[in-house]
């Protein structure tokens, strides 16, 4: 196992971190033997790969895993879009989940897929736990990851101390069902105003599209999910992702931010192979009507761990009511064991367009369940 030091460990530390399959890759520059903050990055053992994940913080505070979106996004950004407002209070650990970011390409699609990837997480907490001495963890997961989150805390309930479900989901239907209604009430709006015989025949085309993905298994929903989200917007005058799109941030706008590159310990060449990873993954699990289907509303009752669950008003992504279905569902929780946050004006991506009230949503929260 490959281990790359940028300071001296006995070998009795090294023989540790070997055994428990997590190799330290580097120390960052920020770190000294006086200091509480550290900026480590990680390679942990998993099932027929390794998964990589950046730990930056205090290291002698409560200890958070952020859980990316996608199924194929990755972390680093994250660390720039929700790290200054976190990591003075918190320890957090920014994952690649499989095939994803930093972590190893996956060549055997047959493991992208949702029991592999609760293993995955499982083995990364035991990790991190051991690692850095702690009793528990905590959890903040966006969009997929906030399903995610949910999926693992069901499987392991014990670990979990508190949770934050970030735009994601629960309920796989309603988010799909949600689109598809929106986009063909849009269109037959379009059509009330007698536009011109090109425009009508483009709204009657998408609203036959969007009758017909509706009536399917989502079987092969990779296409038609990425047709709905990504390009019929804009001919209906809206964005699925962003109220204010002025605050897009593109591939380009990444690459050409060299700050940010370097924050994120990229290269461009490493870069670049973040969205051909991010289209295996996301086609692995687009393609499989069981992820496409998934709908643990119902279980979300047996769920004991304290959880905000955040939402931009204007998501279109997983529809602008599943935040408050999936408070409905926690009904296990308390009041004060839950708490739910619409974001006013905002898409499906709080980070980018109001971090600083995500950030003061996430530190009342994980400090309030930390105490």
């Amino acid at each position: 196992m490959r281990i790359i030091l940028n300071t001296i460990f006995s070998v009795k530390s090294v023989l540790i971190l070997c055994i428990l399959g997590v190799t330290l890759i580097v120390s960052s520059c920020m770190e000294n033997p006086s200091s509480n903050i550290i900026d480590q990055e990680l390679m942990i053992d998993v099932p027929e790969s390794q998964l990589y994940v950046r730990v930056r913080g205090n290291k002698t505070k409560p200890l958070i895993i952020n859980l990316h979106g996608g199924p194929g996004g990755y972390s680093g950004i994250d660390i720039k879009l929700m790290g200054d407002g976190l990591e003075d209070n918190f320890l957090i650990a920014y994952l690649d989940q499989r095939g994803c970011g930093k972590s190893l390409a996956c060549s055997d699609t047959a493991r992208l897929n949702v029991k592999q990837y609760i293993q995955d997480l499982d083995i990364v907490v035991d990790s991190l736990l051991h690692k850095y001495n702690k009793k528990h963890i905590n959890i903040m997961g966006s969009s997929w990851g906030g399903m995610y989150g949910f999926l693992y805390i069901l499987s392991h309930p014990d670990k979990v101390n508190s949770y934050a479900c970030i735009d994601g989901k629960a309920n796989s239907n309603y988010q799909n069902h949600s689109l598809i209604d929106y986009e063909i009430k849009m269109a037959n709006q379009i059509l009330q105003t007698a536009p011109s015989d090109s425009v009508k025949n483009e709204m009657e085309f998408i609203i036959s599209e969007l009758k017909r993905i509706k009536e399917s298994n989502f079987e092969h929903f990779h296409t038609d999910v990425n047709w709905m989200k990504h390009q019929v917007p804009p001919k209906l005058g809206f964005n699925a992702y962003f109220a204010d799109t002025s605050k897009i941030i593109s591939f380009r706008d990444v690459l050409q931010d060299t700050a940010l590159m370097k924050l994120m310990k990229y290269t461009e060449e490493e870069y670049m192979e973040v969205g051909e990873k991010a289209e295996i993954v996301n086609m692995a699990f687009r393609n499989t009507p069981s992820y496409n289907n998934i709908n643990i509303e119902g279980d979300l009752a047996n769920i004991k761990t304290p959880t905000v669950v955040i939402q931009g008003e204007l998501d279109f992504v997983v529809g602008q009511g599943h935040a408050r279905l999936i408070y409905n569902a926690l009904s296990s929780l308390s009041d004060e064991q839950k708490e739910l946050h619409i974001i006013p004006q905002t898409g499906h991506c709080p980070a980018i367009e109001e971090p600083e009230k995500l950030s003061e949503i996430l530190n009342a929260f994980f400090i309030t369940h930390n105490k």
